[in-house]
């Protein structure tokens, strides 16, 4: 039987996620507002602070994952 992603996507995980989203959802923001001001050195380094999040994020969810299938 295989795994069902919906117990894993429970409390810490929605927390996780959701907290990533907002947290890319602003520096997005900024990114375009500095790209606007035609600072492109400040829109590489947002992009790569998006990157980070995104793989914290995938790296939280895994750990979730395999804490939960491990028991």
């Amino acid at each position: 039987m295989g795994k069902d992603t919906g117990n894993v996507l429970g409390g810490p995980a929605t927390i996780l996620v959701g907290v990533g989203a907002v947290l890319s959802a602003v520096l997005f923001y900024f990114m375009f507002k500095y790209a606007d001001e035609a600072n492109l050195f400040m829109v590489f380094l947002t992009t790569a602070l998006i990157a980070v999040i995104s793989i914290g994020v995938a790296k939280g969810l895994i750990y979730i994952s395999r804490r939960k299938y491990s028991k």
